[in-house]
């Protein structure tokens, strides 16, 4: 009878994700910031029309390997190199979030991490080394954000929602502004800022690399991701709702493959799918 591999013999605990998160953006900021700190990134065009360089691969490339030797048993799904078969646990991974001003030489773009445990997003990461800082969150255990650099892991502060009750009183951000976004979105997205007191596109935030950051810091109160990606939005997912808000597909579900995710503070979220429904049923 030959001897079972560790890691199959005893569920992941959240401290060990989470170790393991950290250990992850440390490697990607590695891979990221060489490219970053070269100057301009050559960047292609996928499919879809978004960019992709030779650092959003390198990077997915490397988490696959890390998590493939400490996770063995777990799947990785990434936006860049794909993933395929099942998996009680997944990590979702988007290496380089915001390629086009990583290429560009601007600060705001991130790598993305979450862990997925039968069905739940249950551990998120989203890591700015260009900006120095990291959010994160595990279930029960809060939301929170540090500096990061060469000295580490800094101080961690908690995360927490606004506590502002209608649409009408809230700050509202909407991203991307691709040609890409379904033009029935980017007119939903027009209309919640044209109802809220106060918002537009994640552009006017500087030292963002998120929209679901700001809901989770206080200083919005939703986020309408117009077009995402499952890697776009599970990272976010742990971090706004441990921070005590919410965050669902359009129709109100836990969905993250439906194309588009709003991140609210829970107290305006139904007003605001019924203004997202209401738009985009028109």
């Amino acid at each position: 009878m030959g001897i079972e591999h560790p890691y199959t013999l005893m569920s992941m605990t959240a401290t060990e994700d989470l170790e393991l998160v950290q250990q992850l953006a440390d490697v990607a900021d590695g891979i990221s910031l060489r490219y970053f700190a070269a100057g301009a990134v050559p960047t292609q065009t996928k499919a879809d029309g978004s960019p992709v360089t030779q650092a959003d691969r390198e990077v997915e490339q490397a988490i696959r390997d890390q998590v493939k030797a400490s996770r063995p048993g777990d799947l990785v799904i990434g936006e860049e190199l794909g993933g395929h078969g099942s998996a009680s646990r997944r990590w979702i991974v988007d290496p380089i979030d915001g390629t086009a001003n990583f290429a560009a030489g601007r600060a705001e773009w991130s790598t993305l991490l979450a862990v997925e445990a039968e069905g739940e997003i249950v551990t998120g990461m989203i890591s700015a080394p260009a900006l120095r800082r990291r959010w994160w969150a595990t279930r029960s255990a809060g939301a929170w954000t540090g500096s990061s650099g060469d000295e580490g892991q800094g101080h961690r502060e908690p995360l927490a929602v606004s506590s502002i009750a209608t649409l009408d009183m809230a700050t509202v951000v909407i991203w991307p502004l691709g040609a890409w976004v379904a033009p029935e979105h980017a007119a939903a997205g027009r209309r919640l800022i044209e109802i809220g007191a106060d918002g537009g596109p994640l552009s006017d935030w500087a030292d963002t690399c998120h929209g679901a950051v700001l809901v989770a810091a206080g200083v919005a109160d939703v986020f309408f991701h117009m077009s995402a990606g499952p890697w776009d939005i599970a990272a976010a997912v742990p971090i706004v709702e441990e921070a005590g808000g919410t965050v669902s597909d359009l129709d109100g579900g836990r969905s993250i493959s439906s194309g588009a995710a709003v991140y609210s503070n829970g107290r305006v979220h139904q007003e605001v799918l019924e203004v997202l429904q209401s738009a985009i049923a028109r």
